[in-house]
């Protein structure tokens, strides 16, 4: 992320076309250093919001970018959402060659208009406005421009001025305008190491940077949006599908999702309720209550999304779902805490940012997440549920919502808390076997394996519900370092009660071990070999990031030919290093039976970019170790 100052160049350029629509967009005027690592450049955009008032805003966008190959292909097909708040006015969009002639003017009847249904939701009056270039030839440029007017004040744009990997930025500008009854609030991340120009007055606020080099991706590096330069914006005072708010905080923006969208859904039938209560009516543990709500629920209804106007942000009535069976995340959220409610145990509606961890911004209260889960206080235990699954055990979130700041909703308001956080020692994967090897090299193995925490929650994901065909498929890809498998028995069990995932596999395969000479080599890790090493990254620039931690541990009893001998055994093995451990302890029960005991522990971490190699050479000797082989003699 070294800087280049080309801010003279750079100030040329944009005086020339500030001015006029004949901008040149021959790539000779593309500096140098900026091509460096590039496979896009930003020629310029600039982001031009205006808040007329509580109800109204309008987006004005202009950006241009170079495309020098496939890769960054994916600007030439954009976007632009819209719907009955948000219209879109003036699109339009140019094509220009290497040398910046025109070759294609696109105009609005040119684009494609769909609607921005995706295949789960039952309801969503958004729709896609898209268009999609095939290029003729590397490098050209598209131009484009558009202007939406939207009533939803409550979502302003974000300011990112570099959006990924190997694209460059000349210019990017951002302004916003807002009335004096209303306040902007912002947070601005990252600054450091950019000449980010800001400008504010008492009614606008501005930035402007210039000459951002392409950064190259890097294995196990940081988020992107946590090292690259961003600024949220929120107001006080905003419009949400028609609905005002106003909120300074988030404990006020909590207690007005409340108020608004909340409070007025919480109704069941009498039957229902009765229902419930004759459920709980013998248990007096709050948290097995809790669960007998929770697999209630996981049996009535299932997940399907709802996206219309304030359906999008408002969950269904619960007595809704209660009688259509169905509902999306707000929606089962809110029927899980409406039955909870019945049996005496408080819960609260969660807003979180899902898959990948990204905290709320405890700056800037405003709209924020994906998604929504229910948590649930009961004594010194902080309970999330994930209220969309029907075959997640209770409690168990995953990595999908684990480990992040998220807002909780009150009656007396919002309230940032952190989501459950699970330890490298609860992800546990544990292997028990034992695998025959016959004087031709046939493999005869059984295996079982269960995986609890966030290991789990990936098996669950990976293997239940799935078809015998399916599962043969995905258990030998898992078991990609045995060719010719043919399995004889795979069963796959999702043990809610004890929140573990179960696997028991029979199988056989020939030609596992090979031959060389008199020698027979037999690698001695067959259920769960780790091969993977990362690249090596020269002069590496990001932070190291371990994004979670896990154990895996395999017991495996290893039964050899009697016809042959043991001419080497792979020594016992002991690494420990700040990024985790392993372990291998081989001991010999008879002179054809050793056992193989294998732990290997990695711990989830963030380190300084110099500590690269260091767990680069660790996953070095994991990968070395895995690969063990026996080696054998004729007797």
């Amino acid at each position: 992320m070294k800087r280049t100052n080309l801010s003279l160049f750079i100030g040329l350029f944009y005086t020339a076309i500030s001015f006029s629509q004949d901008y040149n967009f021959n790539i000779n005027l593309i500096p140098e250093p900026l091509k460096i690592d590039a496979n896009a450049v930003i020629r310029f955009e600039d982001v031009s919001i205006e808040i007329k008032s509580q109800r109204e805003m309008t987006v004005k966008i202009e950006k241009a970018v170079t495309i020098y190959n496939k890769f960054a292909d994916g600007f030439s097909n954009f976007s632009i959402h819209y719907d009955k708040r948000r219209i879109i006015k003036n699109v339009s969009a140019f094509i220009f060659d290497s040398s910046g002639k025109e070759i294609k003017k696109i105009k609005r009847r040119d684009f494609k208009d769909y609607s921005a249904y995706d295949g789960i939701s039952l309801y969503n009056d958004g729709r896609l406005l898209n268009y999609n270039y095939t290029p003729i030839s590397y490098p050209y440029t598209i131009y484009y421009k558009y202007e939406i007017k939207t009533s939803n004040t409550a979502f302003i744009n974000k300011w990112i001025p570099i959006k990924g990997y190997n694209q460059c930025v000349q210019k990017s500008k951002f302004t916003i305008k807002y009335p004096s009854g209303i306040l902007l609030r912002k947070s601005e991340k990252n600054f450091n190491g950019y000449d980010i120009n800001r400008n504010e007055g008492s009614e606008t606020l501005s930035y402007d940077v210039s000459d951002i080099l392409a950064i190259n991706y890097e294995p196990n590096g940081p988020l992107f949006i946590d090292f690259v330069p961003n600024v949220k914006l929120g107001v006080n005072k905003f419009n949400l599908e028609g609905v005002d708010g106003e909120a300074n905080n988030w404990k006020e923006f909590g207690k007005w999702y409340y108020d608004n969208l909340i409070k007025s859904t919480l109704d069941l039938s009498e039957t229902t309720k009765e229902k419930i209560r004759n459920l709980t009516a013998n248990i007096s543990d709050p948290i097995e209550k809790a669960k007998v709500v929770y697999n209630f629920v996981q049996k009535k209804v299932r997940y399907i999304s709802v996206q219309v106007g304030i359906g999008g942000f408002k969950p269904m009535l619960a007595s809704d779902v209660d009688i259509l069976g169905y509902g999306d995340c707000k929606g089962l959220t809110n029927y899980t805490a409406a039955l909870l409610k019945e049996v005496g145990i408080s819960s609260y509606h969660t807003l979180v940012h899902a898959n990948n961890k990204i905290d709320f911004d405890e700056h800037v209260a405003s709209p924020e997440g994906n998604h929504m889960i229910l948590y649930v206080p009961i004594g010194n235990n902080d309970i999330w549920l994930e209220c969309t699954s029907q075959i997640k055990s209770f409690s168990e979130i995953g990595d999908f919502t684990d480990d992040r700041d998220v807002l909780i909703i009150t009656s007396d308001g919002g309230e940032i808390k952190h989501t459950r956080i699970y330890e490298a020692d609860e992800n546990l994967q544990l292997t028990k076997g034992k695998y025959l090897i016959d004087s031709l090299g046939t493999i005869s193995a059984m295996v079982s394996i269960e995986s609890f925490g966030i290991q789990y929650d990936n098996h669950l994901g990976r293997y239940d519900g799935k078809t015998k065909k399916q599962l043969d498929v995905s258990f030998k890809r898992y078991l990609s370092n045995i060719n010719n498998l043919k399995f004889s028995k795979i069963e796959v069990f999702n043990n809610k009660k004890e929140a573990k995932y179960e696997e028991n596999l029979e199988f056989n395969a020939m030609d596992y071990s090979s031959f060389s000479g008199n020698q027979v080599l037999i690698p001695i890790n067959a259920f769960n070999k780790n091969l993977f090493v990362p690249k090596r990254v020269r002069n590496r620039k990001l932070p190291v990031r371990i994004s979670s931690g896990f154990i895996d541990i395999d017991e495996v009893e290893i039964n050899l030919p009697s016809s042959y001998e043991v001419e080497y055994m792979p020594e016992n093995v002991d690494v420990k290093s700040k990024f985790g451990n392993y372990s291998i302890e081989i001991s010999k029960i008879d002179e054809r039976t050793y056992n193989y005991k294998r732990v290997f522990k990695m711990k989830e971490g963030k380190y300084p970019k110099d500590d690269y190699n260091s767990y680069r050479s660790f996953r070095k000797k994991i990968a070395k170790y895995d690969n063990s082989k026996i080696i054998l003699i004729k007797k």
